[in-house]
């Protein structure tokens, strides 16, 4: 990948909805300006549109959208929270927020994310900020 992509980590024990989530997961890149907050609202609103679509398994989402003026950075931000928030009829856990300012990168994030929610699944270890940042560090690397 040639731009560093920026990696946040977040764990919290309850949200109040999934929009919540989708604000905390990425609070200090939004403080850092590596995305603008009309990237977040183009993910709501795109939601809101369409439906669950961004739910990957039953407890996992990807919450992203097409490559926007908003991302300044390629960025992939987790956030697990403890109690699951309602989204859809699902009862979700995990939170995959990512962007990119192109087509290409924006492909590549959505790759790597989900091999990552492959391997979380079978090493819950990958659930801890060291370990999410590592391995993505590694794999963005090459």
């Amino acid at each position: 990948m040639n731009e560093r992509v920026r990696l946040r980590f977040v764990r919290t024990k309850r949200l109040n909805s999934w929009e919540e989530g989708l604000y905390k997961a990425t609070a200090e890149l939004l403080q850092l300006d590596v995305l603008k907050s009309s990237y977040l609202k183009e993910i709501i609103e795109q939601v809101h549109a369409s439906g669950p679509y961004m739910a990957i398994t039953r407890d996992t989402v990807f919450m992203h959208a097409r490559p926007h003026e908003g991302v300044k950075q390629p960025f992939v931000a987790f956030l697990h929270t403890e109690e699951p928030v309602a989204y859809f009829g699902r009862q979700i856990r995990h939170y995959f927020v990512f962007g990119a300012k192109d087509d290409h990168t924006h492909q590549q994030l959505l790759s790597y994310v989900s091999r990552f929610v492959t391997a979380m699944k079978e090493d819950p270890a990958l659930i801890e900020e060291e370990a999410f940042v590592k391995w993505f560090n590694q794999k963005t690397a090459s």
